[in-house]
């Protein structure tokens, strides 16, 4: 009886098994969760059965089981989180998307060989890397297509349709993407641009013409070029990979084995090759290095397809992670040549919970030529290293010729962010806050043809003019296209008088060289004669960081003056500028009569002036009048001659000047980056203080990079001098080997600031009378610093000493000083 009810046990249980037991038919392919790109050969079984599998190159799997129960899938791949997902008859003939987080890079490898398989495969990729690097090439040229796409992440959209601001705009969280990642997302905006591109190794020259781009919203030709390739190539070949303007060490720079670890985990066979999987990770915390992988070629040593992924600890504001991707394709039998290329960031301004902006900006290659007579022909024409320019009307092409020019069509989300955006830009409401939030930021409000402010120079205050009220107005293109117009009316409450500007910009021609005339009268207070360079003292914030124990010296300024400024090309341009100066000393500073003059009125002058100068190869982003330097990599000279003419309109003196400066701005990858200014110039003449050279001080506690600032404005003239000013921004320096101090990222960096001075007989004789002036008689100031940067990401604390020359003993706040600045900085 008892073996009776144990078969029968046994077969119920079978039958049971059988009944619930079914066949499964399902598919998926594995991803990046932040590039979607495919993971290739991942390694995907069952727990309980044990059945598995790897994907193929494209991330591709499927499973067929006949007898199927319940059970939980695994995707394990090196250098990613280890990923499960229960699996029932749910899925069955469906394809599932799985999409691995990021994990450390060596999770699953353990190196315990004497031979080092990664170092020794690094070697070989090392060896085969000038005859790989695109950029070692004769030339190169190909059709680029670049997308960018901005997305909004951890934000609730019930909290922010019912915000009485973004209530209006409702329908664009319609948008919301809540199925293409795990966690919801909003696209927000798109750029688009194609272009043609050419480089040439000898002589060095690049070439890219925009050939369309997209941006809506706003029409700017400089923001059409910064969107092509020129400026955002990333070479994972070369020494350093560039990151919102800060180079990192790439896993294939000459001294990478120092920063790195390689390690070799698999190795496929591919159509009868073999393809290694290459795998490296940071040696150290806090330096700005990478992860990643990269899939190899067994026999060339070329690089396939790679990943790069911010490192631990790199020491970048804003950033929360950085994921770049390219593929590279054969282009004849003896080149890989780049195909795809993915740039994807998240930035959390305000912490990780905050709200996340995404951009995800993605180009793809076509037309790919090398080795090409016509490039060659091409740059025969070209005179300079770079030509960046954009063909007429490419921002406005129809839609009919993008569908053509786009090397793939845009998705869902992509085609309802035009639609949004378009219907936003035509709403009232939408303008109305877009006023508003250019106010707030930029200081200034548009009405119409006209704008007022900025609203913080409204309020301000002084010794001399007690409390001052200033406004400003100036026209828009609403108005004029070319002509700028612009004045300020000042009142002081203390001196009981109107001071005030008018001005005029006449913008004659834009492209290819500009050409602007400028018309100015103005009667004010003057802060100019030495400029405090990021804050001056007209304005409401100035209040809380003048220095307690310094006199202010006050002195009023007149001055008409005509400019011409006219752009000559590869990178030279002239400025002229006639001037008539008058000036009142008010308080603290020598009276007009302490200067008689033999003809004319003192303090008075009249100023023919030309300033040459050289930059070559800037780059500027347009404004609607002015535009805006992003700087240069060669060093930017300028010359400045003057001359003074004595009995013209009152004028009384007759001088020269010359002045002569270089300046520079280099990265020292990996040891950060140097600036450097040096300087020199003569008067000849005798001259009030002035027309010499006030030697810039700093009358408050916001650091000036552009002054001494441990000296004070009108403390030292001069009428010849020489002068160097030097800073290294190290980056993490000491501060990454201290834990605390890493995570906070704060950042060091050392100055220093020098000038040799004199003045002669007869300019000391005129202006020491009143023993308010102090000369270096040929003797050095020397100011040195140093400090913390990059505190909560925007604030920058400097310690200055003044070294030379030493003051007396009993002024002690003029030896040492502690300044504060602000600043944004990835």
């Amino acid at each position: 009886m008892s073996i009776l009810r144990y078969v029968l046990f046994i077969a119920v249980v079978f039958f049971t098994v059988q009944l619930h037991a079914q066949s499964l038919n399902f598919s998926g392919v594995i991803q990046d969760a932040h590039t979607k790109e495919p993971v290739s050969y991942a390694s995907i079984y069952f727990t309980r059965s044990g059945i598995g599998k790897t994907s193929d190159s494209a991330g591709n799997f499927s499973f067929y089981i006949s007898n199927f129960l319940k059970d939980t899938l695994v995707v394990s791949y090196v250098g990613y989180d280890l990923y499960k997902i229960p699996i029932s008859d749910t899925v069955n003939n469906k394809k599932i998307i799985i999409q691995l987080q990021r994990g450390a890079a060596t999770n699953a490898v353990i190196v315990r060989s004497k031979f080092n398989k990664g170092l020794f495969l690094w070697k070989k990729i090392m060896s085969k890397k000038k005859q790989y690097n695109r950029y070692s090439l004769p030339n190169f040229g190909y059709e680029a297509y670049n997308k960018l796409e901005v997305d909004i992440k951890n934000f609730k959209p019930e909290k922010a349709k019912k915000n009485f601001l973004l209530k209006p705009f409702s329908f664009v969280f319609d948008n919301i993407d809540s199925t293409s990642e795990k966690e919801p997302f909003l696209p927000a905006y798109l750029l688009e641009s194609v272009s043609d591109y050419a480089f040439q190794r000898n002589t060095k020259k690049f070439f890219e013409n925009i050939k369309a781009s997209k941006t809506i919203g706003f029409k700017n030709e400089s923001i059409s070029k910064m969107m092509g390739v020129m400026n955002q190539n990333v070479n994972v070949y070369g020494n350093y990979v560039n990151v919102m303007d800060k180079d990192f060490i790439g896993p294939f720079n000459d001294n990478a084995d120092v920063y790195y670890n390689f390690f070799v985990p698999d190795t496929q066979v591919v159509n009868g090759k073999k393809i290694f999987h290459f795998l490296f990770s940071p040696k150290r915390s806090g330096q700005n290095t990478f992860e990643g992988d990269a899939w190899v070629m067994g026999i060339t040593f070329q690089i396939l397809k790679i990943n790069l992924y911010l490192g631990k600890d790199a020491n970048i504001n804003y950033i929360d992670r950085i994921s770049v991707f390219q593929e590279f394709i054969p282009v004849n039998d003896s080149v890989y040549f780049l195909n795809r290329d993915k740039f994807f960031a998240d930035f959390k301004i305000l912490g990780k919970q905050s709200l996340t902006f995404i951009g995800r900006k993605t180009t793809s290659y076509r037309n790919i030529i090398i080795n090409s007579d016509s490039i060659t022909n091409l740059f025969k024409q070209q005179t300079i290293e770079e030509v960046s320019k954009a063909d007429p009307g490419s921002n406005a092409q129809t839609d009919s010729v993008w569908n053509v020019l786009r090397h793939d069509s845009l998705s869902k989300n992509e085609k309802a962010i035009y639609t949004t955006i378009n219907k936003l830009l035509q709403m009232p409401k939408f303008q109305r806050l877009q006023n508003t939030l250019k106010f707030i930021g930029t200081g200034y409000k548009t009405l119409t043809n006209y704008e007022i402010g900025p609203w913080f120079n409204w309020i301000s205050a002084n010794s001399w003019e007690g409390t001052r009220l200033r406004f400003d107005l100036g026209t828009t293109t609403g108005f004029n296209k070319h002509i700028y117009f612009h004045t300020y009316l000042a009142y002081g409450f203390g001196d009981k008088k109107f001071k005030g500007k008018a001005e005029a910009y006449w913008i004659v021609k834009r492209d290819p060289k500009r050409f602007r005339l400028h018309l100015s009268y103005s009667n004010d207070i003057d802060n100019g004669i030495s400029q405090i360079g990021d804050v001056g003292q007209d304005n409401i914030f100035s209040l809380a960081i003048r220095k307690p124990n310094t006199t202010r010296k006050f002195i009023q300024l007149q001055d008409t003056r005509f400019e011409i400024f006219n752009e000559l090309g590869k990178g030279f341009s002239t400025e002229w500028f006639i001037s008539h100066r008058k000036y009142e000393p008010l308080k603290n500073l020598p009276f007009k009569n302490t200067f008689p003059a033999k003809e004319g009125e003192p303090l008075t002058n009249f100023e023919v002036a030309l300033k040459l100068r050289f930059a070559y190869l800037e780059q500027f982003i347009e404004g609607d009048y002015f535009r805006y330097s992003m700087g240069t990599k060669y060093p930017v000279a300028e010359l400045m001659l003057a001359k003074g003419f004595s009995g013209v309109v009152n004028s009384a003196y007759s001088y020269t000047k010359i002045g002569l400066s270089v300046k520079d701005y280099m990265k020292i990858s990996p040891y950060g980056s140097f600036y450097y200014k040096a300087y020199a110039g003569k008067i000849t003449g005798a001259l009030p203080f002035t027309f010499l050279e006030n030697h810039p001080g700093n009358d408050i506690y916001y650091y000036d990079p552009g002054s001494f600032n441990l000296m004070n404005r009108f403390e030292y003239l001069s009428d010849k001098y020489a002068g160097i000013n030097v800073e290294h921004n190290v980056g993490s320096g000491l501060f990454r080997f201290i834990p605390i101090t890493r995570k906070l990222k704060w950042r060091q960096f050392w100055n220093a600031k020098t000038v040799w001075g004199s003045l002669s007989t007869a300019n000391s004789a005129l202006n020491n009378s009143t023993n308010t002036f102090k000369t270096l008689n040929g003797t050095t100031y020397l100011e040195v610093g140093t400090g913390i940067d990059n505190i909560f990401k925007i604030l920058r604390l400097d310690f200055v000493w003044r070294v030379l020359p030493r003051p007396l003993p009993d002024n002690k706040s003029s030896r040492f000083g502690i300044f504060g600045s602000f600043q944004f900085q990835f």
